[in-house]
């Protein structure tokens, strides 16, 4: 039995196809590589920010789970889970890393332990670590305290940005024909309630995560 294959015209691309294909990539691709590149920074920025915002969620919950009190405390010292000196931490509102201790010696929301007090560690994170991007940092408080019914000594807003930001824009309002940056500004604030929310001050009024709603 013969079997017989028939084999058509075939033909490859060439070269002039191949260069012609390659310039529309290009094209293409240099039409979508700013606003890809915005993207991811605008993704690393609101990573980095909710990384404080568990922070403190967390120094929440674990007040109310002590029943006692319980300290977030923003620093640049080097903070990682296995570091157990919780006694000697320098506080910074442009500190890139956070440190939650209890309070064991705190007799009050709104007074600090005396000098020399011992505080158990619980949890810290070096957020600069993941911060590849290089964000900025700046807060109106470094050291915010919570008590067994989650309720925190005074309020914390928190901005975070590429270029360095005032605190006091997390609070400013936007203008209804505003357009949000990108990578946008992002801030975390928290009231006395314990209650956090992160917003875009450079967003619009009608934008449901702006900080003017």
């Amino acid at each position: 039995m013969c079997l017989l294959t028939t084999h058509g015209n075939q033909r490859g691309f060439t070269l002039i196809e191949i260069l012609i294909t390659l310039l529309i990539f290009g094209i293409l691709l240099s039409l979508a590589g700013p606003a890809f590149q915005n993207w991811v920074r605008s993704t690393q920025l609101r990573t980095y920010a909710e990384s404080f915002q568990s922070a403190v969620q967390l120094a929440r919950a674990e007040a109310i789970k002590r029943n006692g009190y319980v300290e977030l405390i923003l620093t640049d010292d080097a903070i990682a889970a296995t570091n157990r000196n919780a006694d000697n931490v320098t506080p910074s509102e442009d500190g890139t890393a956070w440190l939650i201790r209890a309070c064991t010696a705190c007799v009050n929301l709104t007074t600090a332990a005396p000098e020399n007090s011992s505080y158990p560690f619980i949890e810290g994170k070096t957020v600069a670590e993941g911060n590849s991007a290089r964000f900025n940092l700046t807060a109106d408080q470094s050291v915010i305290r919570f008590n067994a019914l989650g309720r925190a000594n005074q309020s914390l807003r928190l901005i975070i940005s590429v270029d360095k930001s005032a605190v006091a824009d997390c609070n400013m309002p936007a203008a209804d024909n505003s357009v949000v940056n990108n990578p946008a500004r992002v801030c975390l604030r928290v009231d006395e309630g314990g209650n956090t929310q992160l917003c875009l001050p450079d967003a619009p009024k009608t934008n449901p995560a702006s900080c003017s709603r």
